[in-house]
């Protein structure tokens, strides 16, 4: 209650002051900026520096120029900002001798709501491909399960409410039915009936107050119970709604620079999504010839698994599984949205999952062709 009185207050104190506020702008309109509509400003405001390095700002045109060239220095459009070359960058401070290194420069962390994936750039424009589950976990399968597990134990709380209520007032009943009984014994006459009365009154109180007992350690252990899950369903819904409305994304590159990139279209079919870095020029890589892939192939993955940056893992195709190439590399948490290259630096896929899983570091990883990658977003990227 004090809470809502408060916010009538706050309410009216913001609402008054708003209507002076805007009564004196009608006001300052009418007498000063009205005039100005009804006729033509014609006054210009002038800077420049005079031949002694000092500024000045003044309604008079400066020394040596006319009307018609300010004008045409005020009409000529900036030139757009030249894009800073991340690419020549990366060149310099690494200098890569092999094609793996080189492909290396255009992998990035990818920091989102949820967690931290990788990513590459496929174009010198700055766009990158990561996985769907990176860039939006709350369609994931298992954010889905997750979301329903919640769902299940707000349930479950709610029905062990009231079972809770329900014992409560069968000891409020029991706790009137002793205090009637316990006057009826006071009120007897027969000493032998009071005796007897007497027994069974203890009887039944030592039972009130056993069940009473359970039932304030059930309450207790259950109370702090539900106070975790509260948190948890809160915090949960908190990051739900911000992963789902989330477009900006810090990028993370190889030199540890963190700029931040948009997201521009997430795949509908396929674990896949597509990010964009403005105003850069870009180290991309080149997509392989997925016809010349086969089982056996070497392959390299790089990505940022379990909190380590620019990791690098290599194996062979292992083989192919629908959408899926497979391959024996190893792919750890983290590693999800980074390319699948091949020896000649090209990508020939978007590590997406990990698969057969044995041990935390031993499995087969999946990927999604590259091809697929440039089907989906052929409005914003071509080969």
């Amino acid at each position: 209650m004090w809470q809502s009185n408060l916010s009538a207050i706050a309410h009216q104190r913001s609402y008054r002051p708003l209507k002076k506020i805007a009564r004196m702008i009608l006001v300052l309109f009418t007498l000063f900026l009205a005039p100005w509509l009804t006729h033509p400003a014609t006054a210009e405001i002038y800077k420049y520096q005079d031949e002694h390095g000092r500024w000045h700002i003044t309604d008079k045109l400066p020394p040596g120029q006319d009307a018609f060239e300010v004008t045409l220095k005020k009409n000529k459009k900036e030139t757009p900002q030249t894009p800073v070359d991340l690419a020549a960058k990366l060149n310099e401070k690494y200098q890569p001798n092999s094609p793996i290194e080189q492909a290396s420069l255009a992998v990035v962390a990818i920091k989102a709501t949820v967690g931290e994936g990788s990513g590459f750039f496929i174009s010198g424009d700055g766009y990158i491909l990561t996985n769907r589950h990176v860039a939006k976990p709350t369609e994931t399968p298992q954010w889905q399960a997750l979301q329903k597990q919640l769902k299940e134990s707000g349930e479950a709380y709610r029905e062990a409410d009231k079972i809770l209520r329900n014992e409560r007032v069968r000891l409020n009943k029991m706790e009137r039915e002793l205090k009637d009984y316990r006057e009826e014994i006071d009120r007897a006459d027969d000493n032998y009936s009071k005796r007897v009365a007497e027994e069974d009154y203890k009887y039944f109180l030592n039972q009130y107050l056993e069940q009473k007992s359970n039932y304030k350690a059930v309450k207790r252990n259950y109370t702090f119970s539900k106070k975790e899950y509260e948190e948890t369903r809160r915090e949960f819904n908190i990051l739900n709604y911000s992963a789902s409305i989330k477009k900006d994304f810090k990028i993370i590159l190889k030199d540890e620079t963190e700029v931040t990139a948009h997201l521009v279209s997430v795949s509908d079919k396929h674990d896949l999504a597509l990010l964009k870095l403005e105003r850069y020029q870009t180290p991309f890589i080149r997509p392989a010839d997925s016809e010349l892939l086969k089982q056996g192939t070497k392959v390299f993955v790089i990505g940022n698994p379990i909190g380590l940056k620019d990791v690098i893992t290599s194996g062979v195709v292992a083989g192919f599984k629908e959408e899926h190439i497979i391959t024996d590399a190893t792919v750890l948490p983290g590693n999800s949205g980074g390319p699948l290259l091949t020896e000649q630096g090209e990508v020939a896929g978007i590590i997406t999952l990990k698969i057969a899983q044995f041990t935390e570091t031993v499995g087969f990883g999946g990927a999604i062709s590259i091809d697929t990658a440039y089907s989906e977003f052929s409005d914003y990227i071509t080969k």
